[in-house]
């Protein structure tokens, strides 16, 4: 391009100097001083012929050939192209009009007769000197233009020349830039070889030297790179395996088709499920056929000659037998941990049974009539029973925590009435060592939180047990203060005891310790108190310190997060002055009562304990003999045993509830020593409605009872047939918790989605739907139900979910039956008085 554009400089260039040699040989300048020379020869010739008239024989011959010449001169000024730069000029062109007009006039008397002519001389000589004034105007003008033209062609040629200079010079500093550019990235190419050259070396020598077997394979399968490592592992020689196909040397059979489809499918689809996918396990075999587990890397790559596929592969055998092997302890630990947790069971149970009989027995005998010495004696026998008892109970919520399986509960209570029933129940313990017990409660007008109570006792009753034990004829203080700006309560255990030495202060929450091991140690224990406490502190967010001196006494601090009730705007509980603390339970009604237990010893003292109050009490020795009395007699409620022979407990009470009357529901009481929270949800689910922890007592079962008589402690609003539609004493609890206003809303929510539910429900059963939605609506609505105390809506809804659960299309009227007692109950809730 350079080039073409030179040489048409120089054509252009060429040509604009040929024209200005054109116009210099034309000499176009000289031809227009000619034409006013040939204006003097006509003037001449015209005077000449006046003069010499008469005297020659021609005298106007010569007239009119200076004539013709002026004509032809003045006519190649007006056509001719050279001239037209003359004939541009407004002043030349009047000129030249102005010549035309004369030479025109002229032309008649000149083409005339001798005779003629001669006469017109005169006037011919007059009009040839009026026109040279035009001539000489013609000829300075023209002379003045052609000279601006030759100025313009010469500045013209010089600016072209200096121009195509330019150009030359910037073509020439071009092609040296394009040469050095060359030369760099022919260095920059043999720089670029070099270094290739060596990534070659490395990536060859990273190759053979690689602990992994590197194979490259075409898109037909045969190998075209088969590395020292892959030698290793499969036994094959390099020059053996190189264009080979690859699933014939290290492909297991079972394999192979699978390979060759998914070869198939990635070259015709592009779908890739091993290839740029990451690590893989799979199976590889070597030279004497052995198929051993291998990670598999596959990447693919496009060269000249096509694409090849990259294969890292690792023999993972030795990885492969000892994850084996850890699944295989890991198995066996689970294995540990179950038959532990087994034991514990077990055992909680075995141990239990015959505590349950101790201690119950205890309380049957009269101790009236005892003399002191046997009174002694049953109050060391009761005193050991509830000590193993304690340490059976802080085993297994070792287990329970340790398992995870411990569940807390969130529930309002008084934090001052806790701590000083605390007091209470051990200031007798306390006096017996001779300590004093005191409390003391800065809560301000915090009083009421939101927590678990349960285990917050269990907290404080270890930290207070283990401090009576350590002190003696010393003073043991309990506070509990909120502090400043934290929904958080500090409760402080402080003692003047002996105290704990600065290098065990570390040790104490860690199981099974005992700072004094010997036989002669002044208290016993397991150890486990302290860990168990610092694990439930743990489970309830909390933290808990010791701060001790050695023989100055020790100070237990637990931070738990507990949050006000008046801070989530419940009603806050009664004052201090309003709180009472019962010893024991009120007897309730006479009851007709069935107990269903395996163990003799078990049924002798229950049934002595409720035969003491006053109660009607039958016996069945298994859970098929318990289905079967509750079949043929009625009876105010039922303890349930759940270890049992023919039939246990959580399979009787199914039975009991399948073929219970449409809102009717016998009360169930589970007996087991299987206290974890699993099975407490195992136990409700089959519908037994409490459980009673073994080893029972008076107290346990006057509480139990109260909660189902229907005499004083109970108070229901029942419809005409005795149907109990409502548990106010539910509804009575609720109001008290949640507060009227919140009661109010959530109770007119409640009645709003309960008519959506019931009116679904009987939609369900009259359509004869028995599927899983049908389930799911009975059992949501069921739940509500029971949480609003609707007892007779509660009873009719799990029926209809058993029905569901057993595959039994319910009674068409099953529908109107349920909008007729949530009618009746709907009634009820607007009529009730909380």
């Amino acid at each position: 391009m350079a080039f073409a554009f030179l040489i048409n400089m120089g054509q252009q260039v060429s040509r604009e100097i040929d024209e200005l040699a054109t116009a210099n040989s034309d000499n176009t300048q000289w031809s227009l001083a000619q034409a006013d020379v040939e204006l003097l020869g006509l003037v001449d010739a015209i005077n000449d012929a006046l003069v010499t008239d008469g005297l020659e024989p021609n005298p106007v011959g010569e007239v009119r050939r200076r004539f013709d010449i002026l004509y032809s001169r003045f006519n190649i000024l007006q056509s001719s192209p050279l001239f037209s730069i003359v004939r541009q000029d407004p002043s030349a062109m009047a000129a030249l009009s102005r010549l035309e007009a004369f030479l025109e006039d002229m032309v008649p008397l000149i083409d005339a007769e001798d005779a003629q002519l001669r006469a017109g001389l005169p006037m011919l000589s007059a009009r040839a000197e009026q026109i040279r004034a035009d001539v000489r105007t013609v000829t300075i003008q023209g002379v003045a233009a052609l000279a601006r033209q030759s100025d313009e062609q010469r500045s013209g040629v010089a600016s072209t020349l200096s121009f195509v200079s330019r150009i030359t010079f910037a073509l020439f500093f071009f092609m040296v830039v394009l040469l050095a550019l060359l030369a760099h990235f022919v260095l920059r190419e043999r720089t670029r070889a070099y270094q290739e050259g060596q990534t070659r070396a490395r990536l060859g020598t990273i190759i053979s030297t690689s602990l992994d077997a590197i194979i490259v394979a075409d898109d037909q399968g045969r190998i075209l790179e088969f590395n020292s490592a892959a030698e290793n592992i499969f036994g094959y020689a390099r020059e053996e395996a190189l264009g080979n196909p690859m699933d014939d040397l290290i492909v297991p059979d079972h394999h192979r088709a699978a390979h060759a489809d998914g070869m198939r499918r990635y070259l015709s689809t592009g779908e890739k499920r091993v290839i740029d996918k990451g690590r893989v396990r799979l199976e590889a075999r070597n030279k004497l056929g052995r198929v051993f587990p291998v990670e598999l890397s596959i990447s693919s790559a496009e060269t000249r000659d096509g694409e090849v596929f990259i294969s890292y592969i690792r023999d993972i055998s030795h990885r492969v037998a000892a994850e084996r092997e850890l699944i295989e302890a890991r198995d066996e630990a689970v294995a540990g941990e179950k038959a532990k947790a087994d034991l514990i069971a077990v055992m909680s149970h075995e141990m239990r049974t015959p505590l349950n009989g101790m201690l119950g027995t205890l309380d049957l005998l009269d101790v009236r009539d005892r003399s002191p010495k046997e009174r002694e004696y049953l109050d060391i026998i009761r005193a050991s029973g509830r000590q193993l008892l304690y340490h059976v109970d802080t085993v297994l919520d070792m287990s329970r925590i340790e398992s995870g399986k411990i569940a807390l509960n969130k529930e309002p209570f008084s934090l001052d009435a806790l701590v000083r029933e605390l007091i209470e129940s051990q200031r007798i313990v306390a006096e017996h060592r001779g300590n004093a017990l005191a409390c003391r409660v800065m809560i301000g007008d915090q009083n009421t939180v939101v927590g678990d109570p349960i285990r917050i006792r269990q907290v404080l009753l270890n930290l207070l047990g283990n401090a009576i034990k350590f002190t003696r004829n010393g003073t043991i203080l309990v506070e509990a203060e909120r502090l400043d700006g934290l929904e958080a309560v500090e409760f402080r255990v402080i003692d003047d005891g002996i105290g704990i030495d600065g290098s065990d202060l570390e040790r104490i929450f860690e199981d099974f310790v005992t700072l004094d091991t010997s036989y002669t140690r002044a208290v016993g224990g397991t150890g486990l108190g302290l860990g168990i406490v610092r694990r439930l502190v743990k489970a309830m967010d909390g933290e808990i310190c010791v701060e001790s001196v050695k023989g100055k006494g020790s100070l237990f601090r637990v931070r738990i997060p507990l949050e006000s009730v008046t801070a989530m705007g419940l009603p806050p509980s009664p004052p201090e002055s309003t709180v009472e603390y019962s010893t024991d339970a009120a007897v309730v009604a006479p009851m007709k009562i069935l107990i269903v237990e395996d163990n003799r010893i078990n049924r002798i003292v229950l049934r002595d304990l409720l035969e003491q109050d006053g109660h009607t009490v039958d016996e069945a020795h298994n859970g098929q003999q318990g289905v079967e009395k509750v079949d043929k007699a009625s009876y105010d409620i039922v303890f349930m045993d759940i270890s049992m022979p023919v039939l246990d407990g959580v399979e009787a009470t199914r039975a009991i509830r399948l073929a219970e009357g449409r809102g009717t529901r016998l009360p169930i009481v589970a007996l087991t020593a299987h206290a974890a929270d699993s099975d407490k949800e195992r136990f409700r689910a089959a519908g037994l409605d409490d459980i009673l922890v073994k080893p029972i007592s008076r107290r346990g079962l006057r509480s139990m009872l109260a909660r189902f008589s229907r005499g004083p402690h109970w108070s229901a609003i029942a419809t005409p047939n005795s149907t109990i539609l409502l548990d106010d004493t539910q509804l009575k609890e609720l109001n008290s918790a949640l507060g009227r206003s919140k009661f109010s809303d959530l109770l007119a929510s409640f009645c709003n989605e309960m008519a959506e539910s019931v009116e679904a429900v009987a939609s369900f059963i009259e359509r004869g739907e028995i599927g899983p939605e049908l389930a799911n609506e009975a059992h949501h609505a069921a739940g509500s139900a029971a949480m609003f105390g609707a007892l007779a809506l509660h009873g009719e809804l799990v029926a209809v979910e058993d029905a569901i659960h057993r595959g039994v299309h319910n009674d068409i009227t099953t529908g109107s039956r349920l909008r007729s007692i949530w009618s009746d109950t709907e009634s009820a809730l607007s009529s009730i008085k909380i």
